[in-house]
């Protein structure tokens, strides 16, 4: 059985059935994609979403790259951060670079009396402001047609301004070795990386085609990791935690040597 690629629109193949949804793989453009007719209804972003089911993601920020997204910005510029969530980068900015005019767009309300926070959907919102640069962390692997959200971020940038958008790595180590495991009878990685929690797992070559695409031009590709204490491993057990924790710390140190890492993020041009 085949379906459509959402990037290219070329015949993508099924890779595996998970539990939560069946995963494709296009030949041409190498994404993979979960099949939104085999997935249950859309995830719910309320305060259980940061405060149990993601914890520890929001509780252990990327500070590191943060700083490295904040050196993009113009003295003075214009920052719109597309699903801030809770505005974790946009305050970390606001500590480094009081200079710069913050704005964040996410369904979750957020009040703050130095960052302006606009609640809704960003492809819903009349939005006529067009900013200096335009973020949007771990979100496009969650929007049905990432396609037409690069355009939308391009769309809400100035001309020549930058558009910075990061997501997982499916090239990397380990979703590498969690299709292994998989394959040998041990599905505990690849139930967790592959779940219906992200429709997309972009490759290096399918993140560049799906913002080229959108009408962007990738000026810089950084591959990088997620801070190991951010995790969300699928086990409970203290000891066990610390084990698996311990093996994606060895998978990350392997993946920023050859540069097959957990994460990425293009830079580009509008």
């Amino acid at each position: 059985m085949s379906i459509h690629c959402p990037i290219c629109h070329n015949s993508a193949r099924l890779m595996a059935k998970h539990p939560e949804a069946c995963i494709y793989r296009c030949g041409s453009c190498t994404h993979a994609f979960s099949d939104p007719a085999s997935m249950p209804k859309q995830e719910q972003y309320d305060a259980s979403y940061y405060d149990e089911t993601h914890r520890r993601w929001f509780e252990h920020p990327n500070t590191a790259h943060f700083d490295r997204l904040a050196a993009i910005i113009p003295q003075g510029g214009s920052v719109l951060d597309v699903g801030c969530g809770r505005g974790d980068f946009l305050r970390h900015v606001l500590r480094k670079r009081p200079d710069a005019q913050l704005t964040g767009i996410d369904y979750s309300p957020n009040r703050d009396e130095t960052i302006r926070f606009i609640e809704g959907d960003a492809f819903a919102l009349d939005v006529r402001e067009r900013f200096d640069v335009v973020v949007s962390l771990a979100v496009i692997e969650h929007v049905p047609d990432c396609v037409a959200f690069a355009c939308r971020l391009r769309e809400l940038t100035r001309p020549n301004g930058k558009v910075a958008v990061m997501t997982v790595n499916e090239s990397g180590i380990l979703y590498g070795l969690a299709r292994v495991g998989r394959s040998l009878g041990i599905s505990l990685v690849f139930n967790r990386l592959y779940s219906s929690h992200h429709l997309h797992h972009f490759t290096r070559a399918s993140l560049r085609r799906a913002v080229e695409a959108g009408g962007l031009k990738v000026s810089r590709h950084i591959m990088h990791n997620a801070p190991l204490n951010a995790m969300d491993l699928p086990v409970r057990h203290p000891a066990a935690d610390a084990v698996l924790r311990a093996g994606v710390g060895l998978v990350f140190a392997a993946g920023s040597l050859t540069s097959k890492t957990y994460q990425q993020t293009v830079i580009c041009t509008a």
